[in-house]
């Protein structure tokens, strides 16, 4: 394990990783993005998944203080709820399943759901109790199967037109709770090994540092650049996802 800390690879990794926190600081998701893809060339795409659903969790420790004073737990609760279900469902299929049907099934919704929010302020329908449990349903599935739960939800909330401070606030905490959750469902299942543990521990502080400038970033400009920004992080997702599934299979 070792001899691989001192590779060009693994430099490029942890560049990777710095960037996908300032993603995930600003935004209180999206780290996945570039992650995955960058830790699946080196270790395959179902430890790339475990290995950062780990590296989420100090990330997840250190937003939450915050978000905790901001969340809404009408909107919040009902999701987690449902994640309790679905996350481990999706995990166990996820030798069963392709998951790249998934993922590209996901990236057409979320630019769909880009375009309707380019279109009008928010959504009626998904300010509800029902609304809010199919989400937490859909999320929890996939983030079992994919890893990539947070453009569908965050693509949700976004859509309800609150503020940016909530918004960001209800995605943190529904982050952490569904890493928490992955990170169960994964040792459950016997998908995180020694080795994986050991790639997360010297990944974390790169993810840890760009989830630190993220949150600066987002205390300095999130009044003005917030929804802009959320709605390029998911088109970009997306896309990135959908050219993933299609043409690296």
């Amino acid at each position: 394990m070792f001899d691989q800390l001192f590779t060009l690879s693994f430099a490029v990794m942890l560049i990777v990783v710095y960037f996908s926190g300032i993603i995930r600081g600003y935004t209180g998701f999206g780290s996945a993005l570039l992650t995955v893809p960058a830790l699946a060339i080196l270790f395959g795409p179902v430890q790339a998944v475990a290995i950062e659903i780990l590296i989420e969790i100090p990330v997840s420790i250190g937003l939450l203080p915050k978000a905790m004073k901001s969340f809404e737990k009408k909107t919040v609760l009902p999701i987690l709820l449902t994640f309790v279900i679905f996350v481990p469902l999706g995990t166990f299929l996820l030798i069963l399943i392709d998951p790249n049907i998934v993922k590209i099934v996901i990236s057409l919704f979320v630019l769909f759901s880009v375009y309707l929010l380019s279109q009008q302020s928010q959504i009626k329908s998904l300010i509800s109790t029902k609304a809010n449990l199919i989400i937490g349903a859909l999320s929890g599935f996939s983030q079992g199967l994919t890893g990539m739960a947070g453009p569908f939800f965050a693509t949700a909330l976004l859509a309800r037109g609150d503020r940016s401070s909530i918004t960001r606030a209800n995605i943190v905490m529904l982050s952490a709770a569904i890493i928490g959750l992955s990170v169960a469902s994964f040792f459950i299942f016997g998908l995180i090994t020694n080795q994986t543990i050991f790639y997360a521990l010297m990944a974390s502080p790169a993810i840890l540092l760009g989830a630190w400038t993220g949150s600066v970033l987002f205390e300095k400009y999130s009044s003005k650049n917030f929804k802009t920004v959320m709605l390029c992080v998911l088109i970009v997702s997306a896309l990135f996802t959908l050219f993933d599934s299609l043409y690296f299979r």
